[in-house]
């Protein structure tokens, strides 16, 4: 007689087959549709900001592979004009999280995925070493626990990573479901800059 699969190894298969699989179509998808916003996302910071308008910037990945991360640039330290204009759009891409849409690519390559643990530059990824075999045994997410319930809110880098690690050991379509239907009204929402 076959046996039922347990609540961990449904788990186990969405977190397998179904997250890769619903990634990269959603994300795909979402990748398309956003593409006109960000090429004009893309024109307003080249034209603020010089060039290049599209950032690459170092993460540590799944399996601590490094990979590029695609974000709008919004560099504050120079061009700036007189009245600020410059360094108000920034804040308005930094703070809606507009400047990210283009990491929806970083999804369709298969470098991250829509849900997962915030993807962390190299050297902070070797500050909690003892860690970094769970956090980095999912892909690093676009959204998550860490973007949605701590970004800004003065709490330590070690409760950042305790998010992630609660996410990563508990990963499930309804968890994922959640975050992203989360992920939403949060965009409308002004958050502070990290």
């Amino acid at each position: 007689m076959a046996m039922e699969p347990t609540g961990a190894n449904q788990a186990g298969l969405y977190a397998r087959f179904g997250k890769p699989i619903l990634d990269r179509v959603l994300g795909l998808i979402l990748a398309i549709l956003t593409l006109p916003v960000v090429a004009v996302l893309l024109v307003m910071s080249w034209i603020a900001f010089g060039w290049p308008p599209l950032a690459r910037v170092s993460r540590t990945g799944r399996g601590r592979r490094r990979f590029n991360l695609y974000r709008v640039n919004t560099r504050k330290d120079y061009q700036t004009d007189l009245r600020g204009r410059h360094l108000r759009l920034s804040s308005l891409l930094r703070s809606t999280s507009l400047d990210e849409l283009p990491q929806l690519w970083n999804v369709v390559l298969g470098h991250m995925s829509l849900v997962g643990p915030r993807p962390i530059d190299p050297v902070t990824a070797l500050q909690f070493e003892k860690d970094a075999a769970r956090r980095h045994s999912a892909r690093p997410g676009v959204t998550g626990p860490w973007q949605l319930e701590a970004r800004g809110d003065g709490r330590s880098l070690t409760d950042h990573i305790a998010l992630d690690l609660a996410y990563v050991e508990n990963i499930s379509f309804l968890t994922d479901l959640g975050l992203l239907l989360r992920t939403v009204p949060a965009l409308f929402r002004h958050r502070e800059e990290v």
